[in-house]
């Protein structure tokens, strides 16, 4: 048997699978219900638009959609990319995009450009484990920052606090990775002025800010905050942010279509970086969401996802209030937008085993919090969707949940009581 293991370069080696990919696998199963996976709801998807744009690209462009395309993208989608954007206040040009076969791509795509062995990024804690895995994939770090007990953004002292303290040991910092919009896993907002704080910081240490903003748009509870990305637009304008989105929570997972905006200089490495990955994006996808875009149709595709989103984000709530033990340690983020809610346990739970009790005595799953720290991680949380299930799957789920933990505190409570009772009474 060969040892591909002694062949593998020491990136690869560093590598390391996704918990919740791993976890999906064990959810597959039509008796469980599953809050692990970040899955936008089937229903939102509209398919008879989505099919009327496919035959119309067959119709027009078949050989231009079936032929190699240019890796900077589609002139088409950059077009209705650019005019997306503008209706939001953002001005863009087609030199500061670039479309990559999702926002994971363009995370890989970041850590390749900047990052060298032992290279610091700034992060949350908890924060999106894809990005950490491609960070691990590059043998970079990372500098966790804890968020503030508002949920408004970073701790802004123990920012600076970690960054003197890394730039003092020798090391380097490359970059500042965020999600200011329903952040991933916790489902939390960002304030405007956490969110001019860092753009300060950001500033005065020449660090690129990398906003990832999936969700941005999947606002369904309040008034629309402007993007880092925007304040450095309508600010300073130094060109250091570069904004991250795709398709897969807008529209449709399943097309792996995403944008990157940022100034030229950027865009054109990252150009160079991807052509070694796959040359260009599916240029039959970017011509069917070009044509779909055409119809003017995604602004109330949008709005119906949010007011689906939202329904199921209240009533996910509301099933929490109901059945969870009432103990001042239980609780759980109340977002605005986006997919996630984050439960937090007392902190003598550990996830990582009460997860497989869920799935195999209540047939009921979860992210456990742990997936979402690069190192120290906390066990005593999850991260839990609301926007793939039905209201009465969220209910079901919700009280299968509420027995497990239930279970486990009356377990915790019981050895207490065993270890404090005199022998012989």
């Amino acid at each position: 048997m060969v040892d591909f293991n002694s062949m593998f370069s020491a990136n690869a080696l560093n590598m390391k699978g996704s918990v919740i990919r791993e976890l999906l696998k064990l959810t597959a199963r039509p008796e469980i219900i599953s809050f692990a996976g970040g899955l936008p709801a089937p229903e939102t998807f509209p398919v008879a638009d989505l099919k009327a744009a496919a035959d119309m690209v067959f119709d027009k462009h078949a050989a231009k959609a079936l032929q190699y395309g240019t890796t900077e993208g589609d002139a088409d989608l950059k077009a209705e990319i650019i005019a997306f954007e503008g209706r939001q206040g953002v001005d863009l040009n087609k030199e500061n995009l670039l479309i990559v076969s999702a926002s994971q791509q363009a995370l890989d795509i970041v850590c390749k450009v900047f990052l060298d062995p032992g290279n610091y990024v700034i992060a949350g804690r908890p924060t999106y484990v894809g990005a950490l895995q491609s960070i691990q994939s590059y043998r970079g770090k990372v500098l966790g920052i804890p968020f503030t007990p508002e949920q408004d953004g970073f701790d802004m002292d123990a920012l600076e606090l970690g960054y003197a303290k890394t730039i003092h040991a020798g090391d380097k910092v490359k970059y500042i990775y965020v999600i200011p919009d329903f952040q991933n896993p916790a489902g939390f907002c960002w304030s405007l002025a956490k969110r001019k704080a860092l753009l300060e910081f950001s500033y005065r240490h020449d660090l690129v800010i990398i906003e990832d903003s999936p969700y941005r748009e999947i606002r369904f509870i309040g008034e629309p905050i402007p993007s880092i990305f925007q304040l450095d637009q309508k600010g300073e304008h130094r060109g250091t942010v570069v904004n991250l989105k795709t398709f897969s929570k807008i529209l449709i997972p399943g097309a792996r279509i995403g944008w990157v905006m940022g100034p030229e200089a950027l865009i054109s490495k990252f150009v160079i970086a991807k052509q070694a990955m796959d040359l260009c994006t599916n240029v039959f996808t970017q011509k069917w969401l070009a044509e779909y875009m055409k119809t003017g149709k995604l602004y109330a595709q949008i709005k119906s996802t949010c007011d689906n989103y939202r329904e199921k984000r209240n009533h996910m709530v509301n099933m929490l209030e109901k059945y969870m033990p009432k103990r001042w340690e239980i609780k759980w983020t109340k977002p605005e937008g986006g997919l996630f809610l984050w439960l937090t346990l007392p902190k003598f739970m550990d996830t990582d085993k009460l997860v497989l009790k869920a799935i195999e005595q209540e047939k009921v799953a979860f992210v456990v919090g742990s997936a979402f720290y690069f190192d120290n991680p906390e066990h005593n949380a999850m991260r839990i969707n609301f926007s793939y299930s039905d209201k009465p799957t969220i209910e079901e789920g919700v009280k299968r949940l509420a027995r497990v933990i239930t279970a486990e505190l009356e377990a915790y409570e019981a050895g207490n009581r065993a270890k404090t009772t005199p022998e012989g009474l």
